[in-house]
């Protein structure tokens, strides 16, 4: 016995309709087989594409798209969490790969953060009130703890994983497979179980703009804190001496700094090797 099918013609034109709405076109397209809750609000452009689950208060802003087999909103992955709380901001020009996993807040009144241009692959988990930053890229199976926070233009590559409550600085970049159990420095490399120092994140820091002047302050301020392990405070001093006054005035040194002196788990210091690594 012959099963019916379709003739091609109607396939075709099932077919072009989602690519159609999907890509081409310039407004909000959610698919027939996607679930979306009465609190999901969606601005201008937003695509939602096949079997995707959106529950609890939700805001997706304009131009994002959602690939297929998406999941958001859903209860908090914690032993004493049973119903979505708090809301889901994902922001402008965002990108979420197939079979991603966003998770509610723990907390009434506690939010999940995704800022605007992040670009998220396949398979990565963002746990209960997470930030991410603008222009966050996670790669393949990337894996993120409650709270953690990754600061803006950061890079973290396939199968990464960071601890709860852990911070990720901005320009920071996370080899495939490494992981953190403490707040990694902003503008650095980072590899391995756990993450060490492997030096400067020079190719993004050079696309954004730093000149070698202010590449070269980083790799002094970074020298003394991962190979010499000088103490922060000490080299706030060294900082406003006025013979080392050209390294220690540059704003992203001060960003450095600052990143370390508010840390709350601590920064990691572990660093590849004795001799410094220019990146």
């Amino acid at each position: 016995m012959k099963t019916s099918s379709k003739p091609k013609s109607i396939t075709k034109s099932i077919n072009f309709r989602f690519e159609e709405n999907f890509f081409n076109t310039n407004q909000t397209y959610i698919h027939k087989t996607s679930i979306l809750g009465p609190n999901v609000e969606l601005d201008h452009n937003v695509k939602i594409g096949p079997f995707c689950s959106i529950i609890g208060k939700v805001k997706i802003h304009k131009n994002t798209r959602i690939y297929p087999n998406v999941s958001i909103g859903f209860p908090a992955q914690s032993l004493d969490t049973y119903k979505s709380l708090g809301s889901i901001i994902i922001g402008n020009n965002c990108t979420i790969r197939e079979f991603v996993s966003i998770g509610s807040s723990k907390y009434e009144n506690g939010t999940t953060n995704i800022g605007n241009n992040c670009y998220i692959m396949s398979y990565c988990h963002i746990a209960h009130d997470v930030i991410l930053q603008d222009n966050v890229t996670l790669i393949n199976n990337v894996n993120l703890g409650g709270h953690v926070f990754i600061g803006k233009n950061a890079f973290l590559m396939a199968n990464c994983a960071s601890h709860q409550f852990c911070r990720i600085g901005q320009y920071c970049a996370l080899a495939p497979f490494s992981a953190t159990r403490q707040d990694l420095a902003p503008f650095c490399l980072f590899s391995g179980l756990p993450a060490k120092f492997y030096g400067l994140n020079v190719v993004a820091l050079k696309r954004a703009g730093l000149n070698q002047n202010n590449i070269n302050s980083l790799k002094h301020v970074t020298k003394l804190f991962f190979q010499n392990k000088v103490l922060l405070n000490d080299i706030k001093k060294l900082s406003q001496k006025n013979s080392e006054a050209s390294w220690g005035k540059d704003e992203n040194v001060q960003k450095f700094l600052e990143f370390i002196q508010n840390s709350k788990r601590g920064v990691s210091r572990k660093s590849n090797s004795k001799e410094h690594i220019d990146g």
